[in-house]
């Protein structure tokens, strides 16, 4: 009797209680919470960082890791999905939650996305996102892989009158300089860099991309030139 009551307990810990959902991989693994995800339908373009599932371990707030996960990245909603081991749904897991997350091999190589706070272009108050982890040494780069709605169009298929939004990518770069200042910028360019940098680093920056011959026209360049600061 006591096994079956153990058996029945773990059992409806796998049940979506509240609104969140758990990890059923392994009683021994962290929890992952999170709701049921319905991808959004009628857009044009992609939504998401990964079009296939990448594995991938997740480092939670509390310091646990979950490993071998596969998850998708959402740009349009800047939030992470999970496709459970049962295949019995996706999963958007809940952003205070988690710490940072890597895609183990995503075209050929590792990809970190790191939980920061910061204030973004047009917003007045700082907020959480996902932010891809380019270069973390006395400065650190980050970009925000923002994707966003530019237009709704309306397209007739089949005879009935369809409404569609249209995506395009709008990245977000981070740069947290040696003294903790952050500053936000959109475009990579050298002009776009040095309006964006604190007057004390300006002459010291523009030193550096003309020693070392950087255009600063490519994600490339813009993370040489950083750790070079």
């Amino acid at each position: 009797m006591k096994n079956a009551f153990l058996y029945l307990v773990i059992s409806l810990s796998g049940l979506a209680l509240n609104g969140q959902t758990v990890n059923l991989d392994s009683i021994f693994e962290p929890r992952l919470s999170g709701e049921m995800y319905k991808m959004k339908v009628g857009i044009i373009g992609k939504q998401f960082y990964n079009d296939d599932w990448a594995e991938s371990d997740i480092k939670l707030s509390s310091g646990e890791v979950a490993f071998n996960k596969f998850l998708k990245y959402n740009g349009l909603l800047d939030e992470v999905i999970w496709l459970r081991s049962d295949l019995s749904g996706q999963v958007k897991l809940e952003k205070q939650f988690i710490d940072e997350f890597t895609f183990k091999d995503f075209r050929g190589k590792p990809v970190r996305f790191k939980r920061i706070r910061v204030r973004l272009p047009q917003m007045t108050d700082s907020t959480d996102i996902f932010a891809e982890v380019l270069s973390e040494k006395s400065a650190s780069l980050y970009v925000f892989r923002h994707i966003r709605i530019i237009e709704s169009i309306n397209r007739v298929e089949n005879g009935a009158l369809y409404s569609f939004d249209r995506l395009a990518p709008q990245p977000v770069y981070i740069l947290k300089l040696p003294d903790n200042e952050t500053l936000t910028f959109r475009r990579i360019s050298p002009t776009a860099l040095l309006k964006a940098l604190p007057k004390d680093y300006k002459a010291a920056v523009k030193k550096i991309i003309q020693q070392n011959f950087l255009s600063v026209r490519s994600e490339d360049d813009l993370v040489k030139l950083v750790r070079l600061i």
